[in-house]
């Protein structure tokens, strides 16, 4: 079952602003140092603000600048996390930024970055963080504590910027840099370093590896008795175990453990996920009265630490587990208002995926009506996010084109200028040597020939360009086939299949395994689909999880073929505990369905019908009558 994972893939986002602290040698005031590492807890925000009130208050003039810079980031930090105010707190780091004895010393600017990193790490600030990861990579630091926060939170950044790789190689690097620290909290680096080395393996489902460093890391913690982030390993591994062997007891109680912070720390954002992913399992396994009580306790977090977006998200899961119970009204009158709720502040790709649950919600009330109404909706909220998607693309495309345009210009007008530079210098030392200066009109002559043809070089390069990024804009970047731009490249012809069809229930593909998994799925139908088909034939990705295919000059004894064809490229387990299954709508281009627009609008009426008639098949109109193809793993037959 993989209804209700909503939010379970919000697991891997969990660990992305834990950080340890450090005290400082050198130019450091020990004995402020020691008072800063006593009092800080998880993301080094203070357990006690009077605490570091305190500290704050303890600074004066003879205070060393890079102890004085630390104290005032993590002040910064915790108006920005505790009290939301982040453009207070950058604020405040810029202003400190500025201070002549700070901006002379390193070691005090870059406590202050790694500070403002930090910022734009909890507030998710992208393009922010894009931005300034070339100024964290280029600062060198010499103390070694300070240099393995600033490894870790460039790995940190490239996670949120979804580049594991890179997110990898750095925390690797920070590894190394665990053992030439020997202090008393060089333990807790490991244990940190540990969860995201584990988290960074399972986002790039090396699920091995994963679950080997975080059951070492969870003994080794138990061991030592270094628990702080036993409850974020806990939650990592869970989410390992139930994507490798399904929802299982030792998935549960993984998440059982994380639902209980350290001894010290509030109640917050991992218990409240910790209870959602519980209800999320219980779910699965069909239990849906502890389903239910473990989302409730949830949403009680969430009303705790003021979460309002996930706190939609458990609302309209609670909803969906009443209604699985039978409690049709109250259970889509809290899934409605939920989800009115996350469509002010979720984007559109976003609320198309909650409109799954929503429509199998309406067709288990049998209200098939509203189910419908939902689907209409959730295409249309796909076309805008795809319509988005594109011109984002478009436009990032249309920035590097200018780009270069803007430096063939340059270089010509440099060269340009040189000539005439040098004819001008050779005309006035030579005006009054005749045959030299025909030398020199020879030599002009020559290096314009030259310049000349280095100038229909650029512009057939430049031609070239273009007619490439015509081509990326009518390609879909993920599987390479068209997009929907491209089909109005292609003519209509008569007699010609075309066939409309949807990947069943992606979105809980998307929820349960993570985007990437989703991202091969739809890769391998892609690839698949593409190999049955001839060349002359035509393969689009119309939008999201939704295929257009068109076989030029089929007849009637070709029906049954590519029926089979598109069954068995269709109908498959890319990957352990998933199977593949689409809903479609198939029509010939003759008729009332003789062009693009009419024949697609047909195809995409009898689309819903098949997922209204319960989803893995393609209805066919052909002659007057509409012929059923399953897509299902048994093999295809007509009704």
């Amino acid at each position: 079952m993989k209804k209700g994972v909503i939010v379970l893939l919000s697991l891997l986002l969990l660990c992305a602003a834990g950080q340890v602290s450090a005290s400082y040698a050198g130019a450091r005031d020990p004995g402020l140092e020691q008072r800063l590492d006593t009092i800080l807890g998880i993301n080094l925000l203070a357990r006690d603000r009077e605490a570091l009130s305190l500290v704050l208050r303890a600074l004066n003039d003879q205070t060393p600048t890079a102890t004085l810079a630390r104290a005032k980031a993590y002040q910064a930090l915790a108006q920005a996390i505790q009290d939301n105010e982040p453009a207070a707190a950058i604020a405040l780091l810029d202003a400190l930024s500025n201070e002549p004895e700070i901006a002379q010393d390193p070691h005090a600017l870059a406590e202050l970055s790694n500070a403002r990193g930090e910022i734009y790490l909890h507030t998710q600030n992208r393009d922010a963080l894009r931005h300034y990861l070339g100024e964290l990579k280029d600062q060198s630091i010499a103390e070694p504590k300070l240099y393995f926060h600033r490894l870790h939170l460039i790995a940190r950044s490239y996670d949120l910027l979804h580049d594991y790789e890179q997110a990898l190689t750095y925390l690797l690097r920070a590894h190394e840099m665990v053992a030439s620290i020997q202090d008393e909290q060089q333990q807790r680096r490991r244990q940190f370093i540990n969860l995201h080395i584990g988290r960074t393996y399972a986002r790039l489902r090396h699920f091995d590896s994963a679950r080997q460093s975080l059951d070492k890391t969870i003994a080794e913690s138990n061991r030592l008795g270094v628990t702080e982030y036993l409850p974020e390993l806990h939650m990592v591994r869970g989410f390992v175990i139930q994507v490798t062997e399904g929802p299982n007891a030792a998935a549960e109680a993984d998440f059982l453990k994380a639902t209980t912070p350290v001894r010290g720390e509030p109640v917050g954002r991992t218990q409240m996920l910790a209870f959602n992913n519980l209800g999320t399992l219980k779910l699965h396994t069909g239990q849906y009265a502890a389903a239910e009580q473990y989302f409730s306790q949830g949403i009680e977090i969430a009303h705790q630490i003021d979460n309002s977006f996930e706190l939609h998200i458990m609302r309209f899961n609670q909803g969906y587990v009443m209604v699985k119970q039978g409690g049709y009204e109250q259970g889509l009158s809290i899934m409605e208002a939920a989800f009115a709720d996350f469509s002010q502040v979720a984007p559109p790709g976003t609320q198309a995926d909650m409109l799954n649950y929503l429509a199998d919600a309406y067709e288990t009330a049998h209200r098939l009506e509203r189910a419908l109404g939902v689907l209409r909706q959730q295409l249309e909220l796909r076309e805008t996010a795809h319509r988005a998607e594109r011109e984002r693309t478009l436009a990032e495309l249309q920035v590097q084109h200018d780009a270069q345009e803007a430096s063939l210009r340059i270089q010509l007008l440099e060269q340009e200028s040189a000539l005439r530079e040098a004819k001008i210098a050779e005309q006035q030392r030579n005006q009054y040597w005749v045959i030299l200066l025909s030398s020199i009109l020879f030599v002009a002559l020559a290096l314009s020939l030259f310049a000349a043809r280095y100038v229909r070089q650029l512009n057939r390069q430049l031609s070239k360009a273009n007619q490439e990024l015509t081509e990326l804009s009518h390609r879909d970047p993920l599987t390479q086939l068209y997009n929907r731009r491209a089909l109005a490249g292609f003519s209509e012809q008569h007699g010609d299949l075309l066939v409309l069809f949807d990947l069943d229930k992606f979105k809980g593909i998307n929820d349960q395994f993570g985007h990437d998994v989703g991202d091969q799925v739809l890769q391998s139908v892609s690839q698949r689909v593409k190999a049955v088909l001839r060349t002359e034939d035509l393969l689009v990705r119309w939008g999201g999880e939704e295929f257009l295919v068109v076989i030029r000059r089929i007849n009637e004894l070709g029906l049954d073929v590519i029926k089979a064809k598109l069954h068995s490229a269709i109908v498959h387990s890319p990957f352990a505990d998933i199977t593949v299954n689409a809903s479609g709508g198939a029509v010939f281009l003759q008729g009332q369905t003789s062009t693009w627009q009419s024949a697609i609008k047909r195809a995409d009426e009898l689309l819903y019908q098949a997922k209204a008639n319960g989803r893995a098949r393609i209805l066919l109109e052909h002659n007057g009558e509409v012929q059923t193809w399953q897509m299902r793993e048994a093999p295809p037959e007509n009704s």
